[in-house]
């Protein structure tokens, strides 16, 4: 995977969080593709759990919840199709980039949270 595929995917996307995305890679963000696919119908099952969750708890930010949900949608509406799942990390932002098999299209974007680490102190 190159970076050039995968800026071509995302200047082509047109959800919420793909130009946000496009604009961070472009910036310098630590971007990661890996080497192997996963169906869209498991990748939908897992985000549409955590999705359900973030809904019933509250919990989420009202953009990015939108953001889940429409890709969520998209990665339904994919089926049993194999994409890859990139991430374009620009801390505090993790994007979640579903890459067609063929890496020419975005099947879904969506923008989370990098988890902050907690130093560790001697006791």
């Amino acid at each position: 995977m190159t970076f050039e595929a995968l800026r071509s995917a995302l200047a082509q996307d047109g959800s919420l969080s793909g130009p946000a995305a496009l604009a961070a890679l472009l910036s310098g963000a630590r971007w990661e593709v890996p080497a192997h696919t996963a169906s869209a119908r498991t990748l939908w099952a897992i985000w549409c759990g955590r999705l359900d969750v973030l809904v019933e708890t509250g919990g989420g930010d009202p953009g990015r919840l939108e953001s889940l949900a429409q890709a969520v949608d998209e990665l339904h509406d994919a089926g049993d199709t194999r994409v890859y799942m990139a991430t374009v990390t620009d801390p505090p932002r993790r994007f979640h980039v579903c890459l067609s098999d063929d890496l020419t299209r975005c099947v879904g974007a969506w923008e989370g949270r990098v988890k902050e680490q907690t130093p560790r102190t001697a006791a």
